[in-house]
């Protein structure tokens, strides 16, 4: 994986790595989409593809639900 898609808000350097690729050319794809996305969102987040550092770290997305019965 050698392309991240990063997500900021107010200043590049304070990012969030949104997804991986291995190539520029998916990553770009994938850019479009969420560009657009954010757009009719009206939101004032900003993405963009660069190459992979060695310290990007990578936040699992995945929610987990607990559910706890009393009886």
């Amino acid at each position: 994986m050698k392309w991240v898609l990063v997500i900021w808000l107010t200043t590049s350097n304070d990012y969030s790595v949104y997804e991986k690729f291995r190539s520029e050319e998916e990553c770009l794809s994938k850019q479009k989409t969420v560009s657009a996305a954010l757009q009719q969102a009206d939101s004032k987040m900003q993405v963009e593809c660069r190459t992979r550092r060695p310290g990007d770290v990578f936040k699992k997305n995945d929610i987990v639900v607990t559910r706890l019965v009393l009886r």
